[in-house]
């Protein structure tokens, strides 16, 4: 028979194989100068248990830093010693250090250590440092890569430490520079042996998971490397007057969006937009046009699909050749390709316009000198086609169309791949998709990786206003692509509407663009949008290709099987323990015990109840939990916790940030007014609880009349030394079961570790103060409440097993402790060492 950990064991092994991703996408980026300061990124380690150590210490990490970036300035790291000092690692611009930019900081005064990384700004190779804290020999050396530098700083031979990285709240030491990076694996060694690692591995929500020592750490407004990959970053969203067109400098990683009075540049790197106002005046532009990038002559060439229309912009004098003119009906169609070869000959593909679809292939030399050529081409007529460069030529795929090019006569969706020869201007078909999911198009440009033989484009179906972008990884060699990333929120409305793909090698990304403008084309809403390189797969693939490994199939059975298995062994554990529990309250063994009486009060009119399940009653004791829909009951936890919490409620900028941050501003002000009306109206129905908006924050109101477990387990948390009245006060809480368990956003992951971390510890300092032996059906019956909270805290398994002893029940103390066994090692993945008799002596 297998064992569990090995079929474990199997699984990694078998997943280490198949998995492709490098551990470079791992990893946790700062948002830096480029936002407000509160919403900078923060990491900080020890908070809620501070690492403590006898003797030697030494602090490792893996940094990078995001290139070409105007200010690196900031707090690499703050290391707070005992509450009282700190040791700083810092970029400082002085240039009184020369390139040695990196100071480490102790106290109010720079050290004499200082150290340069090579490369800053212009790549994001990763660099190890180590800071060793050496108490015996009173020496702190800080190790980068192979350089070393040290000083003679005097360290107590005992002393506690928190560690921040990036932006910290923590007391007098708060700080808000944070330094545009990345980090990765944390680790922390007392007297050479491993003691606490961090990988930064995570995906989602505000805990930095420990892999070793079981200290998880607290994120601030992450940026979690990985999530980079799977999820577009909505970067800009605006409007500018008129039609609009758009073109890249690949280069510099420069959007260029072309308008009738400004061209816009944005930085990919800096997440920034530098509208300029062209020195010729404005320019007449329409719809159809579009606008390709020449590196060579640092131009933007837009133009009709005929090239009948074309125009020339410096974007180094934001200058105009000539004025644009009305493109007339030979030169109106739109959603067109076009291929830039080098520096010398541009052609366009492909259109529609006037119920038409075009298929023939107009070119010119550059620079433009109003000669063209045209011819026929063997393809399908279409549109919303997707091409893609090489060095010979241009790849084109799908699209929508009709052999004869008229929209009335059988037009339909088009999945071939094509090849255009520019050296023998010649198409030559490549292979048909064969597609098992909705029909789609494309947008207006792939990008090809020749290395890999594969492209990335973005499809979309044609047939929806309120539409989805989803990128793809195809093959260039055969009929297979895999959906890659998430989905980009697209309003489509034919020739009104317009979306791009590019890849900026310098930063690393895709980046994508969306253009819709409607009616009498007066405006242009634009969306930008970028996922990190490579992009990680967020689904199976929308086809099962021949030839793919069976490995893959085997893994994922495995899995399946895997979560099967842990599900049913959950499910029994369970229900052991709650058969356990009976026999504790009913056994005779308990009959000296003292019956536990909990005071809480526990009322059903006007009541919240976060602790367990969320539950609401009304001023006539009905309970109105399901009127609040999940987005409503989130709004309102929002509000009631920051308003309980900080006292002073939420803004409406952060309200749209958390629940609506991928609508528009106008959208996301709309959501929010519909909603808090919505929310209103079941407030109405409670006595003495109320929402407003009175102070600029919205914030709950609540009188005496109305009772919220939160706000009474905040009362009973202020008691510096809890003793027995006031722990059983807080079981009368935490009876209901742990803070929001079915509940999973990222803003409240902060809550729930704090509410869980100071229940543990308020029950641990009481029972160590306490005489096990005077109530210890008291500590029984308090401990399984915690586990509600911390299911493998060894302390709280310790006094337990301990009380079940002292009451004569050892086989349910053993048990207790094999079940702990079990969950610590699927846990943690090693064995839970001191065994049974070292726990209980």
């Amino acid at each position: 028979m297998i064992k569990f950990h090995n079929l474990c064991l199997c699984i990694f092994l078998l997943l280490c194989c198949t998995y492709t991703a490098s551990g470079q996408t791992d990893g946790l980026g700062f948002y830096s100068h480029e936002v407000i300061q509160d919403k900078r990124t923060g990491l900080a380690l020890g908070t809620a248990n501070a690492l403590c150590f006898t003797g030697s210490f030494e602090l490792s990490f893996e940094i990078s830093f995001i290139p070409q970036q105007k200010n690196y300035f900031g707090y690499v790291v703050r290391i707070i010693r005992d509450e009282t000092q700190n040791i700083d690692i810092l970029y400082d611009y002085d240039p009184k250090f020369g390139d040695k930019h990196f100071r480490v900081v102790l106290g109010d005064s720079y050290s004499h250590i200082s150290f340069s990384i090579p490369g800053l700004g212009t790549n994001d190779d990763w660099h190890t440092i180590r800071l060793k804290f050496d108490s015996q020999r009173g020496m702190l050396t800080v190790v980068r890569d192979g350089e070393i530098v040290s000083e003679k700083v005097n360290f107590p031979e005992k002393a506690c430490y928190k560690i921040f990285f990036g932006a910290n709240d923590y007391q007098s030491f708060r700080n808000a520079d944070v330094p545009p990076m990345k980090i990765r694996n944390v680790q922390v060694k007392e007297n050479g042996a491993l003691r606490y690692t961090w990988p930064l591995n995570e995906e989602n929500g505000t805990v930095a998971a420990s892999t070793h020592g079981r200290q998880p750490g607290v994120v601030v407004n992450p940026l979690w490397i990985k999530k980079m990959h799977r999820n577009w970053q909505p970067l800009q969203h605006f409007s500018v007057n008129g039609p609009a067109s758009v073109a890249f400098n690949k280069e510099k990683g420069i959007l260029y969006l072309v308008t009738s009075d400004s061209l816009f540049s944005y930085s990919v790197a800096s997440n920034k937009i530098i509208p300029a106002a062209y020195t010729t005046g404005k320019q007449m532009l329409f719809s159809p046009y579009q606008s390709v990038y020449n590196a060579a002559t640092k131009e933007i060439y837009t133009f009709s699909r005929d090239l009948s229309v074309m125009g020339t912009l410096r974007t180094d004098s934001l200058s105009w050749n000539k004025r644009l003119g009305n493109p007339g009906r030979p030169a109106g169609y739109g959603h067109f390709n076009k291929y830039l070869q080098g520096d010398s000959v541009l052609y366009t593909f492909n259109g529609y316009g006037f119920f038409i679809y075009k298929s023939d292939i107009f070119s010119t030399h550059l620079p433009a000198t109003g000669q063209r050529d045209s011819a026929g081409s063997s393809i399908t007529p279409r549109y919303l086609a997707a091409a893609g460069e090489d060095s010979n030529g241009v790849y084109m795929i799908g699209g929508y169309g009709s052999a004869s090019g008229k929209q009335v006569l059988n037009p339909k969706n088009l999945y071939d791949l094509q090849y255009y020869d520019a050296t023998k201007h010649t198409f030559k078909k490549l292979y048909e998709l064969k597609k098992d999911s909705e029909e789609f198009v494309f947008a207006n440009s792939l990008v090809i990786r020749k290395e890999e033989q594969a492209f990335y484009g973005l499809i979309f179906p044609k047939n929806k206003f309120n539409s989805t972008l989803q990128m793809i990884r195809g093959s260039l060699t055969s009929p297979e692509y895999q959906a890659v990333g998430d989905k980009i929120p697209f309003e489509f409305q034919d020739v009104d509407a317009y979306a791009d793909l590019f890849h900026s090698p310098a930063d690393k990304r895709f980046v994508a663009v969306t253009l819709y403008s409607p009616d009498d084309h007066s405006r242009t809403n634009v969306s930008i949008y970028s996922l990190y390189d490579p992009p990680f797969a967020v689904a199976a693939p929308l086809q099962a290709p021949a030839g793919i490994e069976p490995a893959w199939w085997l893994a994922i059975a495995l899995i399946t099987v895997l979560a099967v298995l842990v599900s049913a062994l959950i499910w029994f554990r369970k229900k052991n323990m709650r058969r356990n529990l009976g026999e504790n309250e009913t056994s005779p063994g308990f009959s000296g015990a003292t019956e536990i009486s909990f005071t809480g009060r526990q009322q059903q009119q006007n009541a919240i109840y976060l602790f367990g399940d969320f539950q609401v009653f009304d001023a006539t004791g009905t309970e109105v939990t399901k009127l609040f829909t999940p987005l409503i009951k989130e709004l309102f936890l929002i509000i009631l916790l920051y308003t309980v919490k900080w006292e002073r409620g939420i803004s409406a900028e952060k309200l749209k940030e958390l629940l609506w941050s991928d609508k528009s501003p106008e959208s996301a002000r709309n959501n929010l007014a519909v909603n808090i009306a919505k929310l209103k109206s079941i407030l109405d129905k409670i006595d003495g609880c109320e929402i407003s908006k009175d102070t600029g924050y919205w914030k709950i109101k609540a009188s005496e009349q109305l009772y919220t477990d939160y706000m009474a387990y905040l009362a009973g948390a202020r008691q510096t030394t809890p003793g027995k009245s006031g722990i059983t006060e807080m079981a009368a809480i935490i009876q209901r079961g742990s803070f929001l368990p079915t509940e999973e956003h990222e803003w409240l992951d902060p809550f729930k570790s704090e509410i869980s971390n100071n229940i543990t510890d308020r029950f641990l300092r009481f029972a160590t103060s306490s005489d096990i032996k005077e109530d210890p059906a008291y500590l029984v019956r308090i401990a399984d409440y915690l586990y509600a909270f911390d299911p493998v805290n060894e302390d709280v398994m310790r006094w337990k097993c301990k009380a079940l002893v002292i009451l004569g029940k050892h086989s349910l103390a053993r048990a207790a402790f094999e079940n702990f066994v079990r969950d610590y090692r699927k846990l943690y993945g090693e064995d839970y060492q001191p065994d049974f008799q070292q726990t209980i002596s």
